[in-house]
């Protein structure tokens, strides 16, 4: 089973879920137990011929001093 990133509604906390795929209703918040809770998006990793591979953003260039071209 996936695990989900969720938030919720009545407190605000973030909290992740291993939950079926076809069932996120029965999952309820960590903090305070409540049932509003919504799925949100989250990074993903991959795992490439044994090395892993995050389908992060690449680092813009301009940002720490330079984009390390000469």
């Amino acid at each position: 089973m996936p695990i989900y990133e969720f938030v919720c509604n009545s407190c605000g906390s973030e909290f992740e879920a291993i939950v079926s795929s076809t069932d996120t209703t029965s999952v309820s918040c960590e903090s305070c137990q409540g049932s509003d809770v919504k799925k949100v998006m989250s990074a993903s990793s991959i795992k490439v011929g044994g090395a892993s591979a995050s389908l992060s953003p690449p680092p813009t260039a301009g940002c720490g001093g330079g984009s390390g071209f000469s």
